[in-house]
């Protein structure tokens, strides 16, 4: 399981300090009852890096936004057990949250002890060729 930023969709806005990369960063999440989307807004040393970003289902957090200052980790609004259609309310903050979209290269992230792991493995070959087609 991928670690999330709590989100108290119950009190907005919700305004919270959070470390992540070694640095802090103060998150406001704000509701738009026009629309039904939730976005953000990210501070780094009382800098605002990004202003009401929609947070979207399946969508990275500043990924258009090129400021070396946001996070050094990737954040994604997403829902783990693949059901959710958005991230309105009675979505966002219960099944679907801001997941911090960092995967264990060693595939920890399972409970199946069978599953491949993700990541390099050196015994492997780079090509695609099947034995038939490798000529010698």
């Amino acid at each position: 399981m991928r670690n999330y930023i709590p989100v108290d969709v119950d009190n907005m806005p919700d305004i919270f300090e959070i470390p992540l990369a070694g640095e802090v960063y103060t998150f406001r999440i704000d509701y738009n009852e026009v629309a039904d989307f939730y976005t953000v807004t990210i501070w780094h040393d009382q800098k605002r890096l990004l202003s009401q970003e929609p947070l979207l289902l399946g969508q990275l957090v500043g990924i258009d936004i090129p400021d070396p200052e946001l996070p050094r980790i990737d954040i994604r609004t997403m829902d783990e057990t693949g059901h959710a259609k958005d991230a309105g309310k009675g979505s966002f903050g219960y099944e679907v949250q801001m997941y911090l979209d960092v995967v264990d290269p060693n595939g920890s992230e399972t409970d199946d002890p069978s599953r491949k792991p993700l990541g390099y493995d050196p015994n492997e070959t780079d090509d695609d060729l099947t034995d038939e087609e490798v000529s010698y």
